[in-house]
């Protein structure tokens, strides 16, 4: 395909940023739908099912974005697949229709997520802080979103119009240009350093999915009213979207340094859910958990070399779905310890990447 055959950049950009304002919103909505599918098909552990078949699918989309050479025209078909997936969620009369859902979405979701974020870039050859930033945003709008969809409109008429919007990304995204080819990897990279920026990006993302998925349910649990903690959903990822913009300039010197520091501080926000009066708190843990995977995601780049990429989002699929999955058969009173757990994980494995590549740094000086 000739570069003149390629849409405008205009309509690239606004489907670029309607997928992931998708990602934003179907990752946030699960969180204030949970309750309703329990309530609505009779069930509570068997909903891990949902989490183990989204990780499927987003393993398989990873392992397709990983080797797309051309994103014409899978990408637009990637956002089908959300489509329809949603779509079943919509229409199923039984619970097995929300995992089978659940697989096809997170093929879709994968592969949007991962080149909704590159197609941008690869538009704009320079001012990638800005285009990043806007990215960003749109995923956080979308998160702020659903979940105030989720409680103000019937679970399944939101749901079908977040179908909707991904069919209009699809469309936008027709005949969608090819990534640039594959550098090579850098042979110079510090041996086990990769490691521990996965398990930092599988513990991340497995905190911001459990504090975003389940505290619905343990503010349910200490009879916080539904229409209040659909607002306190949506308010984390407003402070989500804040954290993103707002904290960037402090994380450009000292990354991991920085970045361990506001753990700390989100750990001592996670003991709120140990105190229930004041467990309405917790949207603080979006504003400082949110520059934790842009800044691993350059960290890596610079460290390791661009296809650390397709890692990272590898260590995500496992940290946003199995690690879940498993919160779905904890019992409701206990959920809140869980999360305190889970932010500590984070904060841990952040301080060993940090000691990791202190002492990488230090092994390379003269």
């Amino acid at each position: 395909m000739s570069k003149a055959a390629y849409p405008p950049r205009s309509r690239l950009i606004l489907g670029s940023t309607l997928g992931l304002f998708m990602t934003g919103a179907t990752g946030a909505a699960v969180g204030a739908v949970l309750p309703q599918w329990q309530l609505d098909f009779g069930v509570r552990g068997e909903l891990s099912w949902y989490f183990n078949l989204l990780f499927a699918g987003a393993a398989v989309g990873i392992l397709l974005s990983s080797r797309m050479r051309r994103r014409h025209p899978w990408l637009s078909l990637a956002l089908l697949s959300e489509g329809v997936g949603l779509g079943i969620l919509a229409l199923t009369p039984e619970v097995w229709g929300i995992f089978g859902g659940a697989f096809l979405l997170g093929i879709g979701v994968a592969i949007a997520n991962f080149h909704c974020n590159a197609l941008p870039l690869d538009l704009y050859p320079t001012g990638h802080a800005v285009v990043l930033n806007r990215v960003g945003a749109a995923f956080g709008i979308g998160a702020v979103l659903a979940p105030l969809l989720m409680v103000g409109l019937p679970w399944r008429l939101a749901y079908g119009l977040l179908a909707g919007v991904a069919l209009v990304a699809a469309a936008l995204l027709w005949k969608a240009p090819p990534p640039p080819a594959p550098s090579p990897p850098q042979s110079s990279a510090p041996q086990g350093l990769l490691l521990h920026v996965l398990g930092a990006t599988m513990a991340y993302v497995s905190a911001e999915l459990v504090v975003s998925s389940f505290s619905g349910l343990y503010l349910r649990h200490l009879g916080y009213d539904p229409p209040l903690v659909g607002v306190l959903l949506s308010l984390f990822w407003v402070a989500f979207t804040l954290g993103r913009l707002g904290l960037a300039p402090l994380l450009a010197e000292q990354p991991l340094a920085r970045l361990l520091g506001l753990h700390l501080l989100a750990l001592g926000v996670a003991l709120v859910y140990s105190i229930p009066p004041l467990a309405w708190a917790f949207p603080l843990l979006g504003f400082l958990l949110a520059p934790t995977f842009p800044t691993l995601y350059s960290f890596a780049r610079e460290a390791i070399g661009p296809h650390s990429a397709t890692y990272l989002f590898y260590a995500g699929a496992v940290g946003a779905n199995l690690i879940p999955a498993a919160f779905a058969w904890m019992p409701q009173g206990a959920l809140g310890l869980g999360m305190l757990g889970a932010v500590g994980w984070m904060t841990l494995a952040t301080y060993f990447l940090r000691r990791r590549h202190e002492a990488s740094s230090s092994a390379l000086r003269p």
